[in-house]
């Protein structure tokens, strides 16, 4: 794979896009959803605890991904080993993670409901699948063989609200220990600090 693929945006323009898409998938099963950006000093402080304090939680993890230039009709999609090995350890705390892309080929294409295709990045655990993947701007996959692995497709609505509801359910105390625990791990593992390398959002899927 050409490794100067060519992009044209962010990962945190990508969100702007990424985050309403997600919203809408999760309807009608899950209503409310407080979308988040987490910083210990923030969102994990001592105010947001108190405004949580009788919330019980499922929380669903997502990494923006940057479409990168491959065709008239199809964009690529990197996966890093950063983000699938933060993904294992999230998964190990029950909490799930995507990987999502805007769907367009080009900033003068990119709108506030451009459609996204979604990945679980759980298919990437302990397989030697290509980082990269190729994805329709129609939202479909690209169906091939890879190293004897089937590459990834992209989730329908009704996949990404079940492993929505997969996601544990737990206090707000526990959700920001997690987190701040994936977090830690995270950084050991890339040897640089977390905020010098690749940051999911989170979406708070309160649980009535």
């Amino acid at each position: 794979m050409d490794p100067l693929l060519k992009s044209f945006i962010s990962e945190h323009t990508a969100e702007y896009v990424l985050v309403p898409d997600l919203v809408r998938r999760l309807a009608p099963d899950f209503l409310e959803v407080i979308p988040i950006f987490f910083w210990a000093t923030r969102e994990g402080n001592s105010t947001a605890a108190m405004t949580m304090f009788e919330t019980s939680v499922r929380i669903l993890s997502a990494f923006a991904r940057r479409p990168k230039i491959w065709g008239e009709d199809r964009i690529m999609m990197k996966i890093n080993p950063e983000l699938v090995q933060y993904s294992r350890v999230s998964a190990d705390a029950g909490i799930p993670v995507l990987a999502g892309v805007p769907l367009v080929s080009a900033l003068s294409q990119l709108r506030l409901f451009s459609k996204c295709s979604w990945f679980e990045l759980s298919a990437w655990h302990g397989t030697s699948v290509e980082p990269y993947v190729e994805v329709m701007l129609d939202g479909k996959g690209v169906s091939e063989q890879c190293a004897g692995n089937q590459l990834p497709t992209p989730l329908c609505d009704k996949r990404i609200r079940e492993i929505a509801g997969r996601s544990r359910v737990i206090s707000w105390a526990i959700a920001v220990a997690t987190i701040r625990e994936i977090r830690r791990q995270q950084s050991e593992y890339t040897h640089y600090p977390f905020f010098g390398g690749y940051k999911p959002f989170h979406l708070v899927l309160p649980v009535a």
